[in-house]
């Protein structure tokens, strides 16, 4: 299941990434921004899920090639690793999405 994120991240964030629903990704980078606290920091900051994901390894396990673009277009880290040490790279070949490896 998706549990809670530290910051103002809407609770929906998590589950609509996962299905490839960008408004709540698309608002949340946007709101991020304007507020001061490092989106870098969120971004790479491991949620509460069961692999202790990011938001770009989360969209890379879904296949969400867009989301993982928006993503790194906001300075997520590609090397940022899941709490088993996976990065979003490994995680895409690994789920055999090309396009994200890309």
């Amino acid at each position: 299941g998706f549990g809670g994120m530290s910051g103002a991240a809407s609770p929906t964030l998590l589950p609509d990434l996962a299905v490839g629903d960008l408004a709540a990704l698309r608002a949340f980078l946007s709101g991020r921004q304007t507020r001061g606290t490092s989106l870098t920091a969120q971004l790479d900051a491991r949620l509460d899920t069961e692999k202790q994901d990011t938001l770009l390894t989360l969209a890379a396990r879904h296949g969400q090639a867009e989301a993982v673009r928006l993503l790194l277009e906001a300075g997520a880290s590609v090397g940022a690793t899941t709490g088993t040490g996976r990065a979003a790279l490994f995680i895409a070949c690994q789920e055999d999405y090309p396009e994200i490896a890309r």
